[in-house]
């Protein structure tokens, strides 16, 4: 049987935060988050959750489609400021239907059982 060589490099997993947690030392973080403002001049978006705001980079207008005010979205992206917080955009998946008060519960459920903010 043949084997298969992968090709591309493996990826970094995102470590699941609250902005809060954010430490400036992590690869690629996964945020849940609202949009609370776009500046498609910019290619910038002001992003929070319960526990603080971050500013989101792009590196296009293009990335940036479908990012309105209001929008709750999962972001990946990688930590390259801490004042003011600012993450390198990667990836995003838009949330619908969302309930972002269940999602905090569990998350600090699952942080207080493990010890851990992943």
């Amino acid at each position: 049987m043949e084997e298969f060589e992968e090709t591309q490099p493996k990826r970094v997993p995102a470590k699941e935060r609250f902005i809060k947690e954010i430490k400036g030392n992590e690869t690629r973080v996964a945020i849940v988050v609202s949009v609370i403002s776009v500046n498609r001049a910019e290619k910038t978006a002001v992003v929070a959750d319960s526990t603080g705001e971050a500013i989101i980079r792009f590196n296009s207008t293009a990335e940036m489609r479908g990012f309105k005010e209001g929008k709750i979205f999962r972001i990946f992206a990688k930590p390259i400021n801490l004042k003011p917080l600012t993450l390198q955009f990667e990836l995003a998946q838009e949330l619908k239907d969302f309930d972002a008060n269940l999602f905090r519960k569990v998350k600090e459920l699952w942080s207080s059982l493990t010890g851990d903010g992943s």
